[in-house]
């Protein structure tokens, strides 16, 4: 037998919530849903000190932490910026009181969260270069590229390709560079995100 305490007696460690709202009527509604579960969500004495943030504004810089749990409550292009910015996503003014509710639980875990129609995916520096098309590459280099990609080691990709180490070691290091990379794991990224923005 277990010592562990019944299901009713465990309690849920409580998420302090700000709220950076201007809009009156958003900010009562985003209250509404909070009192709804008041014993989760607690009201945060600021933004620095809450686990969570809501926002209708991403003003000056420095007015939000970067990187903060926020959920910014916009139009879609507002929600991807402050995704790229590194905040935890957003909902449209029309959220209803689960969606900010679950919005909430996922951004105080570290996860982003968007509505369905959102784009999720951050910029990253190399895809703001518009020249960004895929390097030339060998069809074996394709091919030991494409066992990076599965995350097989240099022994596996040797043995299922049919060449030695050596030869894998020279192909990751010529695709490691052709990408432009810092390594095996960077270099399977690009080649990703290279590949995502060709389709």
């Amino acid at each position: 037998m277990t010592d562990d305490p019944p299901e009713s007696k465990i309690k849920c460690a409580s998420i302090a919530v700000a709220l950076a709202i201007d809009d009156e009527e958003l900010r009562e509604r985003a209250l509404r849903a909070l009192n709804g579960c008041a014993q989760r969500f607690v009201p945060a004495a600021d933004v620095k000190t809450a686990d969570v943030v809501i926002a209708d504004h991403l003003t000056r810089e420095g007015s939000l932490p970067i990187g903060s749990a926020v959920i910014l409550i916009g139009d879609r292009a507002a929600i991807e910026d402050a995704v790229r910015r590194g905040h935890a996503g957003g909902l449209s003014p029309s959220f209803s009181n689960g969606q900010l509710r679950i919005a909430i639980e996922a951004a105080a875990h570290g996860l982003t969260c968007t509505e369905a129609h959102t784009e999720t995916r951050p910029t990253f520096d190399d895809e703001a270069d518009p020249g960004g098309n895929l390097p030339e590459l060998t069809l074996r280099a394709v091919e030991v590229l494409q066992q990076l990609i599965t995350g097989a080691s240099n022994k596996e990709i040797a043995r299922r390709l049919d060449i030695s180490v050596h030869t894998v070691k020279f192909h990751v290091a010529s695709i490691v560079a052709k990408l432009g990379a810092s390594g095996r794991t960077d270099a399977v990224a690009r080649a990703m995100r290279l590949a995502r923005s060709m389709i």
